[in-house]
């Protein structure tokens, strides 16, 4: 089993000491490691490398899978077992080999554990426990009781029938199911894409392929515009990043949709663009 350390050690010969630790998240089954450049993770956000995806690395093997981060490989990263891993690599890349990853961290030794502890018996059969002798009873009848019988005292409180359960006169109100989220709402379509920000997240259509991100699974929203096309940009908690390009047609669209998502953004994430 590859331990933390030993993927620390690995993560500093690849790509340096600065920010190894941060590089790494403990995904359960195995470690993802960031492969954007240190001055990114040093906060500047225009050094962000395009296409990579961060690495996995699995805890059982060492094994090293690298998947890129386009929409179509982000069931990848959302798996929680090495199992559900091989059987996602299976449906989304069937020409790939899971027996055989791109490279593996060696893993020296295995975890440690401790060996069952045998018990000890004795060497000989325990003997039988030791009943008590049987009570001796008398052999002659018991004589009649010392007290004569005396009839049972009437009961303490009168023999009223009970009176009826106090019902309520009108039905019990149904339970009160928690309302949707609410808040502002940003849309932007073209022919082919659409970003869609609003209380439960951030949703990329592409070409009719939908990837949504909820808040709590999002770790930076980043947007900028490039010729006539509004560019927005999910960080993962993950590390993977994705982008959707949405194209305005004219400026004054731009401009309004830039603002209007720095607003909203800014409703939900309390900050700029690259919060």
């Amino acid at each position: 089993m590859l331990t933390y350390e030993q993927v620390r050690d690995w993560v500093r010969g690849r790509y340096g000491p600065r920010h190894a630790e941060r590089r790494i998240t403990d995904i359960g089954y195995a470690y993802a490691v960031s492969t954007q450049p240190d001055a990114y993770l040093d906060g500047d956000t225009s050094a962000m490398t395009y296409g990579n995806g961060p690495e996995l690395v699995v805890k059982r093997t060492g094994a090293v899978w690298q998947f890129g981060s386009g929409p179509a490989t982000m069931p990848l990263y959302d798996v929680r077992s090495e199992d559900e891993l091989r059987r996602a690599m299976a449906a989304l890349l069937p020409g790939w080999d899971p027996d055989r990853p791109h490279e593996s961290v060696p893993v020296t030794q295995a975890q440690p554990g401790f060996p069952p502890v045998a018990p000890a018996y004795p060497a000989s059969p325990a003997a039988p426990p030791a009943y008590p002798p049987a009570p001796a009873y008398p052999m002659s009848p018991a004589g009649p009781p010392a007290h004569p019988a005396s009839p049972a005292a009437p009961p303490a409180y009168p023999m009223n029938p009970a009176a009826p359960a106090a019902y309520p006169t009108s039905p019990v109100a149904p339970a009160a199911y928690p309302a949707a989220p609410q808040g502002p709402e940003f849309v932007a379509a073209d022919a082919d894409n659409a970003v869609l920000v609003d209380a439960v997240g951030v949703s990329f259509d592409q070409r009719d392929v939908v990837t949504d991100f909820v808040w709590q699974d999002v770790q930076a929203v980043h947007h900028t515009v490039r010729g006539l096309c509004l560019l927005v940009g999910v960080t993962h908690r993950n590390g993977v990043f994705h982008e959707c390009r949405v194209g305005a047609g004219r400026q004054k669209k731009l401009r309004e949709w830039s603002q209007q998502l720095a607003l909203t953004l800014g409703h939900y994430r309390g900050g700029g663009p690259g919060m």
